[in-house]
């Protein structure tokens, strides 16, 4: 509220300021035109503080332009009348004793009158839109920032119960066969839980993170299918520089795995390739087809699907990212021009 008050003293003590230099420099007589723009002021605050308080948010602001017009219009020529008559017979008298005024019914003094008083309430008007304008922005930035915080916690909901799924089912079978290894799944399992469940929610991880959990699924997928498939992974760059999304990677590594390992076949391969230079990341996994279901897939599987979604939320413009089949080598391209 203060600061308010204060506004709007600055702003008329700046609008007289500026008036009485305009006006005192055609014949360098500031002191008359300073005493003329304090007889303007009464009628001027009168008019503009009646539109600031009532007619703007009454009619205006309401869009009942008609009766906001009338209304205005109204109270111009009234505070136009009533400011001729304090001119006329009383205030031109003091500042330019001697001086024949003529007849008082003429018509442009009344018409410059209501633009002497009128001047003020255009930068009022100006001033309330803008501030109207800057506040709807204002709002309506902060409801799409809400809306997208709400997609991106739904997006990694989703994601979440899928990991779960999966490594639950390694363990599951482990257990079965009373592997030796079980204890050592339980822990890295543990760790991959512990990941989606504390990590998954923040906005940024360190791209380091990402790949410990990558090397960690891959770990527990070896042990799964017994290693039956050949991994490569070379990783470049400062990957504890780089802030990614957590589960932004993982999920194409899970759909290589899906869809780039037989149980039945000894020569399967993964290659993933993730580079970190100049605040950008490229990510780069490719896997031997088995599966014919995941050129479908790569392009419109829901986990594949989710991250494009994010990835669009995310990095708007300044992102690609692309799936292709090439023979029986599937390929998925990420490209982050500017992480966050």
């Amino acid at each position: 509220m203060k600061k308010e008050v204060y506004f709007h003293l600055l702003f008329w003590v700046t609008y007289m300021a500026i008036f009485t230099f305009v006006e005192g420099g055609y014949n360098n007589k500031f002191d008359q035109a300073f005493y003329m723009e304090l007889g303007y002021l009464p009628f001027r605050l009168v008019v503009v503080y009646l539109n600031y308080f009532w007619l703007l948010p009454q009619f205006l602001l309401k869009k009942r332009i008609t009766t906001y017009l009338f209304y205005s219009v109204a109270t111009i020529l009234l505070a136009s009348l009533l400011n001729r008559l304090f001119f006329y017979y009383y205030l031109n008298a003091i500042i330019f004793p001697g001086w024949s005024q003529g007849d008082f019914f003429q018509a442009y003094k009344f018409l410059q009158s209501s633009m002497i008083i009128t001047s003020p309430m255009i930068f009022l008007i100006g001033l309330v839109v803008m501030r109207r304008w800057v506040s709807s922005e204002r709002r309506a930035q902060l409801l799409e920032s809400e809306k997208i915080k709400a997609e991106l916690g739904y997006l990694r909901s989703q994601i979440n119960p899928h990991f779960f799924f999966n490594t639950l089912n390694t363990l599951y079978g482990l257990a079965l066969k009373k592997s030796d290894r079980t204890p050592e799944v339980v822990m890295q399992l543990s760790e991959l839980m512990s990941y989606i469940l504390y990590e998954a929610d923040k906005e940024l991880v360190p791209l380091s993170k990402e790949i410990d959990q990558i090397e960690r699924y891959i770990e527990l997928e070896q042990i799964r299918y017994e290693n039956r498939f050949e991994t490569d992974i070379e990783v470049n760059g400062d990957v504890e520089l780089c802030q990614i999304p957590p589960l932004i990677l993982l999920p194409f590594v899970e759909n290589s795995f899906k869809h780039g390992v037989n149980k039945s076949s000894k020569d399967g391969w993964i290659s993933i390739r993730i580079t970190s230079s100049d605040g950008g990341l490229e990510f780069i996994i490719q896997n031997k087809v088995f599966d014919e279901t995941q050129k479908k897939e790569g392009k419109n599987g829901l986990g594949i699907a989710n991250v494009k979604r994010r990835l669009n939320l995310l990095y708007p413009g300044s992102h690609t990212l692309s799936c292709k089949k090439l023979g029986d080598i599937f390929t998925v391209h990420i490209t982050i021009h500017k992480t966050i």
